[in-house]
């Protein structure tokens, strides 16, 4: 019975001390909780950085400034993830200590390819490197139809940019993967809208699926292109391409090849609401002459050998006009383009620009 009795009393203590530490655990998860909610200034989907990053201790760093909020949150074992949430009325503002504006990159062609729609209700870009290093980079944009808050300036907010870049270290390639990679920035979106008086259309917040970006090698025939390529013609040596789904994305690409992609031949890029704006921006910081830019007329050339630029006006887009874009990719060294080349240049930003307006509810394209 002494032995009995002995084993009792030691179980009961440790109870009692599961119990206490256990309160010290929660007393401590709540702190912790509350120190991040008021990060990106409390901005942050809070239930959502815990469903990603797990229950433990979560260490918060934040920056909050006009027009842009920022916060890293790291949990053991390396996992983690970057907010970035900005204020998109300022796109394209001049004097911002020597940047074109506050908006944060989409990921561009990133090591991984080309990145694609987020989809599901979302105008956004899901951006990857490597596979393997379980690292991904979900942009949202918002439209404002009506804010309560105002910029610096007195005008109401038209747009909200939100960027997350998120480290999990899980294949990207298991497609069962990829929607936690957006689940932060599906609730962090929907709080800044909410915080900014934002009115604005929603995705879903759980995201279900989510595609991969477009490889290099991911090329097929421009005659059998069914997204952002759909429509383009093809041409002598202009016969491949690679395309991502057009899913209203704030900005869009088609890259065009020869048979084989050994050579791209042309790029071909939409940009939408606060990105066109921004693209207006760096035509109008590097004027060297006087001819048109993007900045300043609907239409036109670029200034290099076989570019062109097209616009459309966008009422759901916070009233910025759409920017449609092709530039001849090619060597320094390479010869100066033929007329052919160039009409085919012209026709192929036509196709590409009517169908990329129709899908984003713009009106039909000016073209050059």
């Amino acid at each position: 019975m002494a032995l009995t009795r002995k084993r009792t009393v030691g179980i009961a203590a440790v109870t009692a001390a599961a119990l206490l530490a256990g309160g010290g655990v929660f007393w401590l998860y709540g702190q912790n909780d509350r120190e991040l909610a008021r990060a990106c200034d409390g901005m942050l989907a809070v239930a959502d950085v815990r469903a990603v990053l797990g229950d433990g201790r979560l260490d918060v760093e934040t920056d909050s400034g006009t027009g842009r909020d920022s916060c890293e949150v790291t949990a053991e074992g390396g996992r983690s993830t970057t907010v970035e949430i900005v204020d998109a009325t300022r796109a394209g503002e001049p004097g911002l200590g020597g940047l074109r504006d506050p908006l944060p990159d989409l990921g561009g062609s990133s090591a991984r390819g080309l990145p694609v729609p987020v989809g599901n209700g979302w105008s956004g870009l899901f951006a990857a490197g490597d596979d393997q290093d379980g690292k991904a980079t979900v942009t949202l944009a918002l439209t404002c139809a009506r804010s309560t808050t105002k910029t610096a300036t007195g005008k109401p907010v038209t747009g909200l940019v939100v960027s997350v870049r998120t480290e999990l270290g899980a294949t990207l390639d298991d497609p069962a993967n990829r929607p936690a990679y957006t689940r932060i920035a599906t609730g962090t979106a929907a709080k800044a809208a909410d915080a900014y008086g934002c009115e604005t259309r929603l995705g879903a917040h759980r995201v279900r699926a989510v595609g991969l970006p477009v490889t290099r090698e991911e090329y097929e025939p421009l005659t059998g292109a069914t997204g952002t390529c759909a429509g383009v013609p093809a041409a002598p040596g202009v016969t491949t391409a690679r395309e991502t789904a057009r899913a209203a994305a704030p900005v869009e690409r088609c890259l065009l090849g020869d048979d084989g992609y050994a050579d791209e031949r042309y790029t071909l890029e939409a940009r939408f609401g606060p990105y066109a704006a921004r693209e207006r921006a760096y035509y109008a910081e590097r004027r060297y002459d006087s001819d048109p830019t993007p900045a300043d007329a609907p239409k036109g050339r670029l200034n290099d050998d076989a570019g062109y630029w097209a616009s459309a006006a966008c009422p759901g887009d916070g009233g910025e006009r759409a920017l449609f874009l092709v530039q001849r990719t090619h060597l320094r060294d390479a010869p100066r383009p033929t007329a052919a080349e160039q009409a085919y240049a012209r026709q192929a930003l036509r196709a590409f620009a009517e169908r990329a307006a129709k899908a984003h509810g713009c009106a039909a394209p000016t073209v050059p």
